[in-house]
């Protein structure tokens, strides 16, 4: 009597421990921690040679072959699965949701496969195969029905996490295409810098960080020489393709961390500078200016040789002038602009930031 007694305490306490399956995973958790766990406890119940584990994919309906231990007989069990779906009572085993065994294929046919379905009462999940050196007339009814404790325990928590998978990609997409938009709406469609949108929100607000931390501050209005004579002889292609390579030669050299440019209309574009000088932001200019003057591009095999004019102001630490808006300080860097072409274009003309002129 005391042997079947003890038999009986430990069925019950591997039932009990396999019941404390949920308690054994960190949530939120993940396939890869589900499986390790469902291994652990597995190889406590039956010897294995091969275990793998088939997911099934939402979009196509077929079982994914997803983790394999050992990994050198994915192959083979990919294999099994296959021959089992096309001929042996695989949807059987899924409707009847139990652990069973069945005549393998692929493994070898001396030892046996036990066929645990992983599936809810709302959905299946997958499928675990396990091949296991012991002869099918050893493995016992308590054997399976341990098994179908640990496949169901499994089952339930597995549902949650591709849940909460399923939920955090849809999640990450959804901000993916908010950001995408953001970006999208931010940008001109052609040049790919800013737009007069981005242009008109971010400003004042450079403008107010500034005043409020006495920081240099400028900004530049460029513009393209002669480019309607541009248009009219290369075409409105040539002529994209100089405004594309003039806004590639502006990000090549400004600090792509606090710099920015964006278009102002047509040909005209707003270089914001903050934290720079009226010194520096002029000095600054005139290398943009020479490297355009001296990086002609080509269009269809012909060369395309153009320059750009600047009008740069900016105010100083000292500054703190209640007149200074975004209208004051473009108007301010659009005279300028006007100077530069008035005194032959080609030309980067700068001057100090004048309230009382502007206002």
């Amino acid at each position: 009597m005391e042997e079947p007694r003890i038999a009986l305490v430990e069925l019950v306490d591997k039932i009990e421990q396999l019941s404390q399956f949920q308690d054994r995973i960190d949530f939120p958790t993940s396939v890869d921690q589900i499986w390790e766990t469902f291994l652990a406890d597995i190889r406590n119940l039956i010897e294995i040679d091969t275990c793998a584990l088939f997911l099934v994919d939402d979009s196509t309906q077929e079982f994914v072959l997803t983790y394999s231990v050992p990994g050198s007989e994915a192959a083979t069990a990919q294999k099994e699965i296959d021959y089992q779906i096309e001929y042996g009572i695989f949807p059987w085993i899924l409707k009847r949701r139990q652990p069973a065994l069945v005549p393998g294929f692929a493994f070898d046919k001396e030892k046996s496969i036990v066929m645990l379905p992983l599936a809810t009462v709302k959905r299946t999940l997958g499928m675990v195969l396990v091949h296991t050196p012991i002869q099918e007339s050893q493995i016992t009814r308590e054997n399976l029905k341990l098994m179908g404790i640990l496949i169901r325990q499994c089952s339930l928590v597995m549902e949650n996490a591709l849940l909460y998978e399923r939920l955090r990609s849809k999640k990450d997409s959804l901000e993916k295409a908010n950001k995408e938009i953001l970006y999208l709406s931010q940008r001109d469609s052609l040049t790919g810098c800013y737009n007069r949108g981005y242009l008109n929100e971010h400003l004042p607000m450079e403008i107010k960080r500034a005043r409020r931390y006495k920081h240099a501050f400028a900004v530049a209005m460029c513009d393209l020489d002669h480019f309607k004579q541009i248009n009219d002889t290369h075409g409105h292609q040539g002529g994209d393709k100089v405004l594309k390579h003039f806004v590639r030669c502006i990000g090549d050299i400004i600090r792509t961390d606090s710099d920015w440019l964006a278009r102002y209309g047509g040909e005209e574009f707003l270089l914001v500078l903050p934290e720079t000088s009226l010194k520096n932001a002029h000095l600054l200019c005139e290398r943009l200016r020479q490297k355009i003057e001296k990086t002609p591009i080509s269009v269809n095999g012909k060369r395309i040789s153009y320059t750009a004019s600047f009008g740069v102001t900016g105010f100083s630490t000292q500054n703190d002038r209640e007149t200074l808006t975004q209208e004051t300080l473009i108007n301010r860097a659009d005279e300028l602009l006007y100077t530069a072409k008035e005194n032959g274009r080609n030309k980067v003309s700068s001057g100090p930031f004048d309230a009382g002129k502007n206002n």
